[in-house]
């Protein structure tokens, strides 16, 4: 039988298993807890995220990373991948209007170059970071897990 509590977790977990599969896959292992909470949790979800794209350099699993730069758009590593890729993702921003969405991952990364926000496009075995837009450049992270 389950009681409230553990169907109240599984239902949450089930609500972000996005967000858990990214946080797993792509964040080195001793800074998973905090991010995995803040993400998972509504009245801090966009200062994670925020605080999560101010620090990605030093979050991500460097082993992960296939490609970055201000310019990740402009390479052709990037657009090749970006068009070889047809399958639907799932967005995650302090945008309302991106936030929790799913689309295809063209019409997420052209939104995200738009969007002045952080922004994680989250696809089945990669992940694509758009750091928030500030004076001097936006990170950008084309993450890849090669299992």
């Amino acid at each position: 039988m389950i009681d409230d509590h553990t169907f109240c977790y599984s239902k949450k977990v089930m609500e972000y298993s996005a967000e858990i599969k990214f946080v797993n896959t792509f964040i080195t292992k001793s800074r998973r807890e905090r991010l995995l909470f803040e993400l998972t949790h509504a009245h801090k979800r966009d200062q994670g995220l925020n605080r999560f794209c101010h620090q990605s350099k030093e979050l991500l699993d460097q082993k992960k990373i296939l490609a970055e730069g201000y310019d990740l758009e402009q390479l052709d590593e990037f657009r090749d991948f970006v068009e070889s890729h047809e399958d639907i993702c799932y967005v995650v921003s302090p945008d309302f209007r991106l936030d929790e969405k799913f689309m295809p991952l063209k019409e997420a990364v052209e939104k995200a170059l738009m969007c002045m926000d952080a922004v994680l496009i989250i696809g089945d075995e990669y992940a694509v970071v758009f750091g928030e837009a500030m004076k001097g450049g936006r990170d950008k992270f084309l993450l890849y897990d090669q299992k």
